[in-house]
């Protein structure tokens, strides 16, 4: 079986989806602003990433077919929740973790693998072109949600 760059893209929405679902709900468990309001623009992140994936599915200019075994090899790399028929309850996730840097540790691990991935996306676009550019500007932009928890646990006193 062959899979489209539609449906890799396709799993690049749902990683979105999931890491904004995850942002979202972890400020409104915590009551401390700093910590809410740095989740909830992480929210915001992963939902204008998730539409600009979204606007990739409408390009016909870059096609391409992928054999069964790339794509397991996409799926173990960075988005075993979204193949598992539905994503994973982050209500349910939440209530694992205790405190925000348990959160942050979550969400470093999360981020880590949507660079890996986008970065492997990028082969599908060997040839460069705009969807290439704009996923460089993605993997920048995961690699700063990185900077951002980082940044986050040691203002908040939670880094050790």
């Amino acid at each position: 079986m062959e899979y489209t760059i539609k449906e890799i893209i396709d799993i690049a929405v749902g990683i979105e989806e999931t890491g904004h679902d995850l942002y979202s709900a972890a400020a409104k468990k915590f009551k401390d602003h700093g910590i809410s309001d740095v989740f909830d623009f992480l929210a915001g992140e992963e939902l204008a990433h998730k539409k600009l994936f979204q606007t990739f599915m409408d390009r016909d200019d870059e096609k391409g077919a992928f054999t069964e075994e790339y794509f397991a090899y996409l799926k173990a790399i960075g988005a075993p929740r979204v193949f598992e028929g539905s994503r994973k309850d982050t209500d349910a996730l939440l209530r694992g973790m205790a405190t925000p840097m348990e959160v942050i540790q979550f969400a470093f691990s999360a981020e880590k693998e949507s660079i890996l991935l986008y970065t492997e996306m990028k082969e599908l676009y060997r040839e460069g072109g705009d969807t290439r550019s704009l996923l460089d500007k993605i993997i920048s932009e995961e690699k700063k949600h990185v900077l951002t928890l980082l940044d986050l646990a040691e203002k908040t006193g939670l880094a050790k």
